[in-house]
């Protein structure tokens, strides 16, 4: 089978990624080649451009991927890898984004992401036993209201340190966030919005760095993820109690202890075999 990507976002290498040794480890025969309608058998896009609609139907056959918080268009695809828990009668293969930060096949670097953290350094990785000599960190470009809320009333507690295009120190890379929010008790992670199963790089980089996540989805996040290695704001009246609560913590190190200790996939050890499977179905 020839299988071609278009519309990923930059620094995808097609010979290069997540997919790329997915596909391959499932088939060794799999080849991956330039798109076009006369040799592709496959074509993988994403929402990042608009090359996918010169794809023949009649001849190839399309998979949606998106991280992003959208839907797929049937009209357009196949089938479609995204967060989404729906399977749309059988058409979407559940892929959230989170799952794509673990070096599942021994690579260390995409380009983008830059660093994934080998499946054995999920529970006690190389960054999570450093000192946590500071309170808490945030790192995001988008200002959304509730990361703009939380800095405003915990700030009145303790300076938060900040990060990325709003505050002129943005950094790429994920061995360099690893590096910087190491050094906290916490780190604010919201996601740009809630949507069931929308669930980003954020709690993973959070709890292999060693803080304890302050985290913003919604409850479905349970079915990904252990609960109890976190806060999220989801589960409080309001944020004045989310920062009370925040802030208890702060002032008990057994009690912050316990939750910070706590392993984000505690009965729930992320696996790519449910894809693999669910992805040979539709090969």
């Amino acid at each position: 089978m020839n299988i071609s990507f278009s519309d990923f976002w930059g620094g995808v290498d097609p010979y290069n990624n997540f997919f790329t040794d997915l596909l391959q480890s499932m088939n060794p025969e799999y080849k991956i080649v330039p798109f076009s309608n006369e040799n592709t058998d496959l074509l993988i896009y994403s929402c990042f451009g608009n090359t996918h609609h010169q794809a023949d139907r009649s001849k190839v056959k399309k998979i949606f991927y998106t991280g992003e918080n959208k839907r797929p268009n049937y009209n357009e695809c196949d089938y479609s890898l995204t967060f989404d828990f729906p399977d749309y009668g059988g058409r979407n293969i559940r892929l959230p984004l989170w799952l794509m930060q673990i070096d599942w096949f021994g690579k260390i670097n995409y380009g983008n992401p830059q660093f994934v953290i080998p499946p054995s350094e999920l529970r006690n990785s190389r960054y999570s036993n450093r000192p946590k000599t500071e309170f808490c960190c945030i790192v995001f470009n988008n200002p959304i209201p509730n990361r703009v809320e939380i800095l405003k009333k915990l700030s009145k507690y303790k300076d938060i340190h900040c990060y990325g295009n709003p505050f002129g120190n943005h950094f790429y890379g994920e061995d360099n966030k690893y590096e910087v929010i190491s050094r906290y008790k916490f780190n604010i992670c919201f996601e740009n919005g809630i949507h069931p199963g929308y669930y980003t790089e954020k709690p993973i980089h959070a709890k292999v760095a060693g803080c304890l996540p302050l985290y913003w989805a919604d409850e479905n996040c349970k079915h990904d993820f252990n609960t109890g290695s976190f806060l999220n704001l989801n589960d409080f009246s309001n944020m004045d109690a989310f920062v009370e609560r925040i802030i208890e913590l702060d002032k008990n190190e057994d009690e912050y202890n316990h939750i910070a200790s706590q392993y984000l996939f505690e009965d729930k050890e992320p696996s790519l075999e449910p894809i693999k499977a669910a992805l040979e179905k539709i090969l």
